[in-house]
C-alpha cells in the first residue's frame, strides 16, 4: 500500500475540526462535560488531529508556521496520556476557542498547495 499523501493528513484534520464541531453546537460548558458520549467523541478526534499532524511532513509544517502543528500534536499527547486527568478547562477551550480558526488555515494551505503545483 502506497503512503498516504499529506493532503489526505490535513483533510483528516479537517473532517475531525467539522466532527467536534457537530458534537458540540449550541451546548455549554456544562452541558458537554456533562455528556460523557460527546466527550469521548470530541477526545477521540482530537486524538486523530494529533496524529494527522504528526504525519504531515516537516517541509509542509516549516512552510505553514501560521498552523500550530506542535500544539496539535501535543494535544494528542494530553488526551491520549492523560486521559484519566484531562482538565476540563484545556477541553473546552480547545474546543471553543482553538478549533474554530484552524480549519480555515487549512483549507487555505490545500489550496495554495493546489495552486501551486
Amino acid at each position: 500500500m502506497p503512503p498516504r499523501q499529506w493532503r489526505l493528513f490535513v483533510a483528516d484534520i479537517i473532517d475531525a475540526i467539522e466532527a467536534i464541531d457537530g458534537y458540540t453546537a449550541g451546548l455549554t460548558r456544562e452541558q458537554f462535560l456533562g455528556d460523557r458520549l460527546r466527550v469521548d467523541a470530541v477526545i477521540k478526534n482530537l486524538t486523530v488531529i494529533g496524529e494527522a499532524a504528526g504525519r504531515v511532513p516537516a517541509s509542509v509544517v516549516g512552510a505553514s508556521p501560521q498552523i500550530p502543528w506542535p500544539r496539535m500534536r501535543a494535544m494528542r499527547n494530553v488526551v491520549v496520556h492523560e486521559y484519566f486527568g484531562i482538565d476540563d478547562d484545556l477541553l473546552w477551550g480547545t474546543v471553543t476557542d482553538d478549533l474554530k480558526p484552524l480549519a480555515p488555515l487549512l483549507a487555505t494551505l490545500l489550496t495554495e498547495q493546489d495552486d501551486a503545483g
